[in-house]
């Protein structure tokens, strides 16, 4: 089992948005949000008030994390989304221009705050999560459709459910029209619509999403094998043809109808687990995009994800490429 070891980040040098590459990449239809992150000694018992440590803010949205986890590791990346037309969604948009992302169909809503997370910190690192949508939920199919060229150059396409359900439809027909794969991140969990049946690549819960789409009593101790029955059920009724359960510190587990591969994670100081899973599926998609495998791709994912806890803030957290190669991560 490998260690993990923080490196200063590597400062990339980002083209002007005139000249990004033309190639196909991925364009992550998603979220954006302005995340307030509160550290707490303990979560409040009802009716209790706690005194909190002092609030901090980072980008984020389950979106824009991809996008960056994505972009850091060499991806060309396009972002589909909105952000109201206030002081934290020009912050975000700069931030991700910052990162040579291209944010061209990221509309600005002069009707809608941008969205908000508020997040709640204890000290092993888990958290909980209140979401105000904002302009996230103002984005509107009719969008997509005008835009449809983004597809057509997008070789895979990461989309999550802090969209209205409507605006995740739309997409998986662009997507599937345009022969790209896709990415579906089901997240925050709710029942996933029949129609959406034989449209996506990869579905990525984690425990707790696949026991809401399973309906299956799944815990952070489930045996590797229930776990892998239950992602199985969802291959069956043709939501995915493969599926990756992120297990924390467990490691990722992949189905499909033929197999499973159960990846380990490296063991880590965690701090914050916010947006570790987005940075598992930002960084699978540019390592899918790179000629890795699926199960490479796992790998890759699986020590950026480990990686990503043990810094405080959602993109703040997502590794460079550079620091995966140093920490062993492509030894696969």
């Amino acid at each position: 089992m490998h260690s993990i070891k923080w490196l200063p980040p590597i400062r990339r040098r980002h083209l002007p948005v005139s000249n990004q590459p033309s190639k196909r990449g991925i364009l992550v239809v998603g979220s954006i949000n302005s995340d307030w992150v509160v550290p707490l000694a303990r979560m409040p018992l009802g009716g209790e008030t706690l005194e909190a440590s002092p609030i901090q803010y980072y980008a984020g949205g389950k979106g824009a994390n991809q996008a960056v986890a994505a972009a850091r590791m060499g991806a060309c990346v396009r972002l589909m989304g909105r952000v109201g037309d206030d002081r934290h969604g020009q912050q975000q948009l700069e931030t991700l221009n910052q990162e040579g992302i291209l944010t061209s169909l990221v509309g600005v809503d002069d009707k809608c705050s941008t969205g908000t997370a508020i997040i709640l910190v204890e000290p092993q690192g888990q958290n909980r999560i209140l979401l105000i949508p904002g302009a996230n939920h103002a984005l509107q199919p009719a969008w997509l459709a005008s835009h449809d060229d983004a597809f057509r150059n997008a070789e895979l396409m990461l989309v999550q459910l802090e969209l209205p359900n409507e605006v995740v439809e739309q997409a998986l027909h662009l997507a599937k029209e345009h022969g790209a794969q896709v990415l579906l991140d089901p997240a925050p969990v709710r029942p996933l619509p029949e129609t959406w049946k034989g449209m996506v690549t990869y579905l990525t819960p984690n425990l707790i999403e696949l026991a809401g789409l399973t309906q299956e009593p799944l815990d952070a101790k489930s045996p590797t094998g229930q776990i892998h029955q239950a992602a199985l059920k969802l291959c069956r009724q043709g939501f995915a043809k493969t599926v990756i359960t992120k297990m924390g510190e467990r490691g990722a587990l992949m189905t499909t109808l033929k197999d499973s591969y159960h990846c380990t994670a490296p063991k880590v100081q965690a701090v914050d687990s916010t947006a570790a899973g987005d940075c598992f599926n930002g960084v699978f998609a540019a390592m899918l995009l790179e000629g890795c495998s699926d199960r490479e791709a796992m790998k890759w994912a699986v020590r950026a994800a480990s990686l990503s806890v043990t810094i405080q803030g959602a993109q703040p957290s997502m590794p460079h490429k550079a620091m995966l190669k140093v920490s062993g991560a492509g030894s696969v």
